[in-house]
């Protein structure tokens, strides 16, 4: 195998003597891609032109640019989902293309971020983008990675096509790679200092644009169906908090239905190590005696050593997969023996807040939070609505918010100075013992770990709601990843679940809202493509091994870089539906193509197609359902703001979200951020009102109470 070095000189050889002008055309948002190219021509001896190279502050830019296009004999085009949506980049391709057509001596080369997919082409003028979408159909194009990274191998094809040695094939089309996999760059591969294994250090840099943080897969996360008021197993979690087998026999069935719904949607996912200690349904794909198959025990260690599953390490010594000390929070000795040996048997990947300090920032955060729950009014408002309580239980509520403000900052600061003192030893641990659980005693050895509420203290169920939503929020918003949100949760506990996470700035008018609506209403095909899914509906009919298979398919990878592009716009674009059948139309490929025969035990009930648009604005939300049969809408409590503009956030479903026989939180679809902005002005109620006159008066929905 040649080196670095050796490599280079090949390059080197290959390219002296060699004198080109070379005009790099890219979009700045890939300017680190186009700068790595440029410098490294450069150093080939290389006339290299590129804009943020040679002009200079004040000069023409349109005229320095053409006239270096004009000057050039090659071209390097380097091609995005972000270069192909900016005019300038298609004309300066459109005009070398044209040029190549002419001159013999003229070439243009293509450099390609990523997959491409037939969604970047949104924008711009049809007859250029006909051309560029005929010219990678035609010719071969130098592959990067999704972004963009650079190494010595593409170089060296860059410099090849450079030098005329590009290959003409026929019939390339579009997301067909069976080779693709997402790599940004290979994160640093180290050993540890407690056993002889090895691990990949990832940062945050080096994460899939879909990776996602699971909120359920928090060994304290509390799903509603154990703590409601209707609930079967509300008794024995009051008793025996996490300890009881009847809720754990639950949480082991809902942790697996999130791991499988995260693995389905995203590249990569990330799991504290925490967790997979401590949760019983992770625990059974790596601990020996457990009754998992060895199908599905080498499914979980092939996602790890793939990087489909990023190990969280989280706490001040916790610098390696490896546990050479059994940590406080763990009960479960064989779990962390298991472990261990699956460390030393696999290389997995593994990220930190901050790997070159053992301290993280995340309890500071976590302290700021606590100490200015009170802070907010409007917010605090909102969650009172959420809550349903009455005009005595509120203000009771804003009483418990400031006395923990107090107390929190009483525990961390220095009193009189203003200094932090014990901020590093507070933790979402010590909020619990404080506000939540029950004092340690020979009956509850360990209440936090098992949650054993002290009904005795005031809006507990409702703090740990709070604090759970907002200890999971910031990791997810320190490593910019997607937040998976159960399924399960209320319609009216929308609002809580994003209250802490980042959102974009994009504001959106009612008008804006209803043309995009009446435009995708259009076309009804939808619910045709999404009733082939039939009983694959059901998440309870997957296993771990289904699902990486599943991650192989052809139709998913083009499913999950439309999704990536579809969330992505979300945040900084206006509302567009228009992507939503084409991503219906790919998921249900990608599901089919990954058929499997089901040999039911029991009798389910047939899949009736049918999709939800979920509409938040302040903690208000609006449901509006399409099926076959009917149009509907439904609304759940919550109120606006009414000082200031109010967040608005779209999700899209696929099931009904009314039905009680064909639930979503039973679906093998996620909720899909769609939109992620705010209103375009203040006040929410004449708003919210707007939109609904629109879609009963125009739309033909019909209320639903």
């Amino acid at each position: 195998m040649k080196n670095y070095k050796a490599c280079e000189d090949e390059i080197n050889m290959e390219s002296k003597n060699i004198k080109q002008k070379i005009f790099i055309s890219y979009s700045h948002q890939d300017g680190v891609c186009a700068k790595g190219i440029a410098r490294f021509l450069l150093r080939q001896n290389y006339d290299v032109w590129i804009d943020i190279e040679r002009i200079v502050s004040g000069q023409n830019w349109a005229g320095n640019i053409n006239d270096a296009l004009k000057k050039a004999n090659t071209v390097i085009a380097i091609i995005s989902k972000n270069s192909v949506r900016r005019s300038e980049v298609l004309r300066e391709i459109s005009e070398a293309l044209s040029r190549s057509e002419k001159e013999e001596n003229f070439r243009v080369i293509f450099v390609v971020i990523g997959n491409v997919h037939s969604s970047w082409f949104v924008s711009g003028d049809k007859i250029i983008v006909d051309k560029v979408i005929d010219y990678l159909k035609t010719v071969q194009y130098v592959q990067l990675d999704a972004r963009g990274t650079i190494n010595i191998s593409c170089m060296q094809n860059i410099l090849r096509a450079v030098n005329g040695k590009m290959v003409y094939s026929e019939g390339i089309e579009f997301s067909k790679s069976d080779d693709y996999i997402y790599e940004a760059g290979m994160p640093e591969k180290v050993y540890d200092n407690d056993a002889e294994n090895c691990f990949f250090r990832v940062h945050s840099s080096d994460l899939a644009p879909s990776t996602a943080f699971p909120f359920a897969l928090d060994n304290q996360w509390l799903p509603d169906e154990v703590i409601s008021l209707d609930s079967e197993l509300r008794g024995q979690f009051l008793k025996y908090g996490f300890e009881s087998e009847k809720v754990q026999k639950y949480l082991e069935s809902f942790q697996m239905k999130n791991l499988y719904l995260s693995l389905m949607h995203t590249r990569q996912i990330i799991l504290n190590r925490a967790a997979i200690l401590n949760s019983r349904s992770l625990q059974g794909f790596y601990c020996s005696d457990s009754d998992y198959s060895e199908d599905e025990k080498k499914a979980f260690s092939d996602l790890l050593q793939n990087g489909s599953i990023i190990v969280f390490l989280y706490g001040d010594n916790e610098l390696t997969p490896y546990v050479s000390q059994l940590p406080k929070y763990s009960t479960m000795r064989h779990s962390v023996e298991s472990w261990n040996n699956l460390c030393t048997n696999i290389s997995m990947y593994c990220i930190r807040e901050n790997w070159e300090t053992p301290v993280d920032k995340h309890r500071q955060e976590f302290v700021k939070q606590c100490t200015t729950l009170a802070f907010n009014t409007e917010i605090n408002d909102m969650l009172a609505e959420c809550f349903g309580f009455d005009v005595l239980t509120k203000k009771e509520f804003f009483t418990i918010l400031k006395e923990i403000e107090m107390t929190v900052f009483l525990q961390t600061h220095i009193i009189g100075t203003g200094h932090r003192s014990k901020v590093e030893g507070y933790s979402r641990s010590s909020f619990y013992k404080s506000f939540i659980v029950a004092e340690k005693s020979s009956e509850n050895p360990d209440p936090v770990l098992n949650c054993v509420f002290d009904v005795n203290k005031p809006f507990h169920e409702e703090l740990k709601k709070i604090i759970d939503v907002y200890y999971n929020s910031i990791f997810t918003n320190y490593f910019n990843c997607a937040a998976l949100i159960p399924n399960n949760i209320r319609p009216e506990d929308t609002f809580i679940h994003q209250l802490y996470l980042k959102h974009g700035m994009k504001e959106v008018g009612p008008d804006e809202l209803e043309y995009a609506f009446s435009e995708f209403f259009k076309n009804e095909n939808i619910l045709q493509k999404i009733k082939e899914i039939g009983e694959d509906f059901y998440i309870d009919n997957w296993s771990l091994e289904r699902i990486v298979e599943y991650r192989k398919g052809l139709h998913w990878r083009e499913y999950i870089e439309l999704m990536e592009y579809i969330t992505n716009r979300s945040t900084y674009w206006e509302v567009d539906f228009s992507d939503l059948e084409k991503l219906a139309e790919l998921f249900v490929a990608s599901v089919n193509e990954c058929r499997q025969d089901l040999n039911l035990k029991k009798e389910r009930i047939t899949f009736k197609p049918a999709y939800t648009f979920r509409i938040c604005i302040g903690s208000k939300v609006l449901d509006i359902i399409c099926s076959e049969n009917v149009r509907k809408l439904k609304t759940y409590p919550g109120i606006f703001f009414a000082k200031t503009q109010n967040s608005m956030s779209i999700q899209f479903l696929i099931g009904d979200s009314t039905s009680q026989k064909n639930r979503i939180s039973d679906s093998i679809f996620p909720p899909l951020k769609i939109f992620d902005g705010k209103t375009n002005y203040m006040g929410g109620n004449a708003y919210f009102e707007e939109i609904s006159n629109f879609l009963t008066d125009q739309c033909d929905f019909m209320w639903i109470y």
